[in-house]
């Protein structure tokens, strides 16, 4: 496991952070193992959201208020056609390797 070592901190952090830890039942370490990991999730998740929101917002310039139909069908039925055209191409192969 990785370790840090943080000096120079503030006394009146250090005395927050004791009291929140003895505050949550926990050891100084491991409220500030939870502080720190809280705020680099937190900061990736407001990052996550930004760029959901920059993508909507292209979207909803690119295409407006439009609701497209679900593809997902139309995809199945390509796929499936494909697929049987490879099965006849190969199986032309393996009767007649000449061609």
């Amino acid at each position: 496991m990785n370790q840090i070592t943080i000096r120079r901190l503030d006394p009146l952090v250090v005395e927050s952070l004791k009291r929140r830890a003895a505050e949550a039942g926990r050891s100084m370490e491991e409220e500030a193992r939870k502080v720190l990991s809280d705020a680099v999730v937190e900061s990736g998740i407001a990052q996550q959201r930004l760029a959901l929101a920059r993508l909507n917002e292209t979207r909803k310039e690119i295409f407006g208020d439009r609701v497209f139909p679900d593809s997902s069908a139309e995809f199945r039925k390509m796929r499936r056609e494909r697929t049987r055209a490879i099965e006849r191409w190969a199986l032309q192969r393996r009767r007649n390797p000449q061609s």
